[in-house]
Order: C-alpha cells, then sequence, then structure tokens
C-alpha cells in the first residue's frame, strides 16, 4: 500500500551516512556533489509535504493518518538531531560541506513545521523535544519574537505587559532548568505568537492592550506575573472611583467583562499552575466580599432625621446588582420554582420576596408583576443569555 512507502529514505541515507563525518569523509565530497545534495534536498521535502498532503484524502482511516503522521515526525526529529551532530563533528572549515550540512538541516526543520502547522491534531503533544529540535525551536521563536517586539511595546502602551509576555515566551526554562520541554508547550507559545502577529496588524491602536488581554485569558496564559498584573491593572481602576457603592458597580462590570471573555478549552502555559479563569476569578469574589462587608460597616454622618415613607425607605434599601435582565431572572426564578429548588405558596410570592432586593444596570426598582408577566413570553434571545450564564456557573463549579 502506498502509505506504508517509507518517503524519507534519501533524507535517511543521506544525513545518517553520506554527510556524518564519522562515516564518510566529507572533505573529499566537491562542489558538483554539494549542488546535487542540496537540489535533491529541496526536492525531496517537496515530494513528502505532497505525499503527506495525498495522504490525508486519500487514506480513508483517521488512525491509520495518525500512524503515518507520528511515525514521519519522529523519524524527521531524529534525523534533524542527526543532522545537528553531524554539523558539530565537522572539524572541516571547507565552506562548502558546512553550507550543504546547514541546507539538509534546513530542509528537514522546513518539513517538520509543515507537519505542525497541518496535522498537530495527530501528533503526541506530550513528547519530550529532542535537543538538536529544540535549537531550532529557540531560534524561530526568537525571530518571530524580534520581528514583532518594537511594534508590540510601542502600541501595547504598558512596557510591563509586553516584558512580562515576550520574556515568558523567549524563555522555555523559565521554571526549572531541568524539566524537559514538551510539544505542547512548543505548539502553545507558537500559538500566542501568531496572535500576537495578528494584533500587531490591528488599527484601531487603542484597542491593542485590551486585545492582547482577551488574547491572553483566551489561551490560558497562567503565568504568575500576567495574573498580578492584571489583577493590579484592575485594582487601579476600581479604586480611582470614590464611593464604595461605584466601586462595586466598577468591580462587578468588570467581573461581568472578564467572564464574557472567549476561553480555548484544554490548553495552558504551564500544566503546574491554576487556570487563569480560577485564579482572576477568586480575586474578584474576594474583592466582592471585602467591598460588600465594607459597606456594611460604612458609618455616615448623622443628618437632620424625619421619618422616611415606606417607598422612599424600600427605595433606599441596599440592593444586589444582577447583570441579567428582567426577562432573564424572571425565567430563571421561574424555573428554580417548577423544579423545586425554590419553595414558597406561589411563584408571585417569590417575585414579591426578592425583586426589591435587585436591581439591574437598566432598572433601579424593579416590578415583581412585570418580572412574573414577562418570564410567560421570553424571547429566544434572552433564553441564551442566560443558557450561556449558567453554563459558566457550572463550569466555574467544576473548576472550584
Amino acid at each position: 500500500m502506498q502509505e506504508k512507502k517509507y518517503t524519507l529514505e534519501w533524507l535517511d541515507l543521506i544525513i545518517t551516512f553520506t554527510l556524518d563525518p564519522s562515516k564518510t569523509n566529507v572533505d573529499a565530497l566537491g562542489q558538483k556533489e554539494a549542488e546535487t545534495i542540496i537540489a535533491k534536498a529541496v526536492s525531496e521535502i517537496h515530494k513528502n509535504k505532497t505525499f503527506l498532503k495525498q495522504q490525508t484524502f486519500t487514506v480513508s482511516s483517521k488512525r491509520k493518518i495518525q500512524h503515518l503522521i507520528k511515525q514521519h515526525h519522529s523519524t524527521l526529529v531524529i534525523l534533524l538531531d542527526q543532522a545537528c551532530e553531524n554539523a558539530l563533528k565537522l572539524t572541516s572549515t571547507n565552506p562548502v560541506m558546512i553550507s550543504t550540512i546547514q541546507t539538509v538541516i534546513g530542509c528537514v526543520d522546513e518539513l517538520l513545521t509543515f507537519i505542525e502547522n497541518h496535522f498537530w491534531e495527530y501528533i503526541s503533544l506530550d513528547e519530550r523535544v529532542p535537543a538538536a529540535y529544540l535549537t531550532q525551536i529557540k531560534k524561530e521563536v526568537a525571530q518571530r519574537i524580534d520581528a514583532i517586539r518594537p511594534g508590540l511595546i510601542l502600541r501595547v502602551g504598558n512596557k510591563t505587559l509586553t516584558d512580562i509576555l515576550l520574556n515568558v515566551l523567549g524563555n522555555f526554562n523559565s521554571e526549572n532548568l531541568n524539566r524537559p520541554i514538551s510539544l505542547r508547550e512548543v505548539f502553545y507559545k507558537k500559538e500566542v505568537i501568531k496572535g500576537l502577529v495578528k494584533i500587531n496588524d490591528l488599527k484601531e491602536e487603542d484597542k491593542v492592550h485590551d486585545a492582547v488581554i482577551e488574547l491572553l485569558v483566551y489561551l490560558n496564559f497562567n503565568s504568575r506575573s500576567f495574573m498580578n498584573y492584571y489583577t493590579q491593572k484592575l485594582a487601579q481602576k476600581i479604586n480611582a472611583y470614590g464611593p464604595i457603592r461605584d466601586k462595586m458597580t466598577q468591580l462587578l462590570l468588570s467581573y461581568k467583562e472578564f467572564n464574557q471573555m472567549h476561553r480555548k478549552p484544554g490548553v495552558k502555559l504551564n500544566p503546574n499552575y491554576a487556570d487563569v479563569k480560577k485564579v482572576i476569578g477568586n480575586w474578584f469574589a474576594q474583592e466582592i466580599m471585602y467591598l460588600e462587608k465594607k459597606h456594611q460597616w460604612d458609618v455616615n454622618p448623622l443628618q437632620d432625621y424625619s421619618p422616611p415613607s415606606p417607598a422612599h425607605a424600600l427605595s433606599e434599601r441596599f440592593k444586589v446588582l444582577c447583570f441579567l435582565s428582567v426577562d432573564q431572572i424572571g425565567l430563571l426564578f421561574r424555573a428554580m420554582d417548577s423544579l423545586r429548588i425554590l419553595k414558597a405558596r406561589s411563584l408571585n410570592l417569590v417575585y414579591q420576596s426578592i425583586t426589591p432586593y435587585l436591581s439591574t444596570p437598566r432598572k433601579q426598582d424593579i416590578s415583581w408583576e412585570s418580572m412574573r408577566n414577562k418570564s410567560y413570553s421570553v424571547e429566544q434571545r434572552d433564553k441564551e443569555v442566560l443558557i450561556k450564564t449558567l453554563e459558566s456557573i457550572i463550569e466555574w463549579i467544576k473548576e472550584y
């Protein structure tokens, strides 16, 4: 069968024998032989790319495709290691041979990059990256960081954030000099850089900083330094507001914005740290609790006393701000009553008891009759928002 053909045979032979100084007198190879090897290497890379593309269309079994891709990838990693070792063994200063070996190394690296970009879902991401391959990856990452660094620093407008980001991306041993580097980490950092390149091309200057934050939250960039930076920026923004009520409103609004940021499942910068969502979500919870306590103990100066009317007392009662609409809240309570999660003499009593203590961004005082009526004629959009909110709650509880 075609998929069983060993298409890397020529590259294997040229790297493990012809260009190995311990097995062949490479200095005896002349300019003509070197040109032939280089031309053939370029041709072999193109031929293998075409072969792998064809296999994805002609091989019906996903398991067979996965086996083929993993086999090619692991073989190429071994060949790259051997080619780099050949370069180290070369004692001659013959520029023809140095150029030939470096060109072959570049060809193998190009084919590896092609496989990783097009067939990454078939590769085992937990495999350890060999030393020679890691050296090539570090060079590639360093080049891409150098290319985006000036524009990113200028457009983000915050050197602290760009320093944290680019230093973490460029350092593959930031936590433990002896820990193995996996393909998962390599792919992750390449994905972050790819996202930064797109952000660097944004025309709206004022959106670049926020776009970087959204990218890092999306990809679960759980660096301690980044999470500290993000919460410190939030704290500065919230503390700029004077009254506690204003602080609480801004804090809840920021929490809502954070929860609405998209997240890519199954990705994480550091597998040994907690997720960005959990750490920053816990920070929000602690800050909200602190402001609630502070509000309860806040002492206001005495003023001329006059007994408040019942309606005035009700409007001044401390309310919980909920970032759902009246329709959505009504539907939520109706569902809880139907499922016997709430127990009262009637659903009307549920609305009457709870609405005086709730407000929404659009409505300070909620009519319980309005909430009841709207809960029986809810639009599809409100259903979708409520379902998404409940899914976020479920996800948060799972990770707690």
